[in-house]
């Protein structure tokens, strides 16, 4: 597919108004904002005659130069969305649908869910991401700045949910037997993975995290993220939780030496 280029003609009557701008704030008072790519993607769409701007979030090729981003199709929705026009609304869901399909996919497979577990939690995070990216409440504005994290807290979220219902259906001897065979593991990482993240399988040390020491060390130690990436297209930590490299360095280090004092804490207690 060739190079969709704005039009510049009669057509551009259909461009789009000014870009809407984020209005919700993180704890800190500091306003939301999308990354400088999402937002070129943003406006570029914008100035499209509408016949190419959805040939543009037709596009699945991620080396094609006029690929759109997953934060500006969530944007793109959401505008179809307040025209009334929820048949292109549903189309862009249906993209995302297929380009997040693989990716979940493999998620679940690194968990060890029954296939009927892993079917439901598919079936319940597409639920959860079409409502998410049709809320165009300041609460879900979040999607079109991190989309890849807030899809993925949704999927930890549901997998925790699934895991802790299981847990309560145990039967004390089926536990016992349970957490022998899985070395206390709570069935949440794979086996493969070293180090202090393993740790994270326990409830008892994971209470003992903050949301971000948490966080952070699940991104960079359970799925390899860097702490921080000059790479705007390269998700790191850093980005995604709105921090310095340096700030999550010093959540690592605390979350570490948590997690080291209660596995010393616990060897002493057995």
């Amino acid at each position: 597919m060739s190079a969709v280029h704005p039009t510049h003609d009669s057509e551009a009557s259909d461009a789009w108004p000014v870009v809407r701008a984020l209005t919700r704030a993180r704890k800190d008072g500091t306003p939301y904002s999308r990354e400088p790519h999402t937002e070129a993607q943003i406006r570029r769409l914008c100035a499209m005659a509408e016949r190419e701007r959805y040939a543009c979030c037709e596009i699945g090729d991620r080396n094609h130069p006029d690929f759109v981003g997953e934060e500006a199709l969530v944007y793109c929705l959401r505008a179809y969305q307040a025209q009334g026009d929820t048949d292109r609304a549903w189309q862009i869901a249906e993209r995302l649908t297929e380009r997040v399909a693989g990716h979940i996919r493999r998620k679940l497979a690194r968990w060890r869910l029954t296939p009927d577990d892993a079917d439901e939690c598919a079936r319940d995070l597409f639920a959860a991401l079409y409502e998410a990216v049709f809320n165009r409440e300041p609460a879900a504005e979040f999607w079109e700045v991190r989309f890849w994290v807030c899809l993925d807290r949704r999927l930890w979220n549901l997998i925790e949910k699934r895991q802790a219902t299981a847990d309560q259906e145990w039967s004390g001897a089926e536990r016992e037997d349970e957490v022998r065979e899985t070395e206390d593991s709570l069935l949440r990482v794979p086996d493969t993975r070293p180090g202090p993240e393993e740790l994270l399988e326990q409830r008892e040390a994971l209470a003992l995290l903050t949301e971000n020491e948490r966080l952070s060390l699940y991104l960079c130690r359970v799925e390899g993220w860097p702490e921080e990436s000059d790479d705007p297209e390269r998700p790191s930590a850093a980005r995604a939780l709105g921090v310095t490299g340096r700030t999550i360095r010093n959540y690592l280090r605390r979350a570490e030496a948590k997690l080291r004092a209660w596995e010393q804490e616990s060897k002493e207690d057995r």
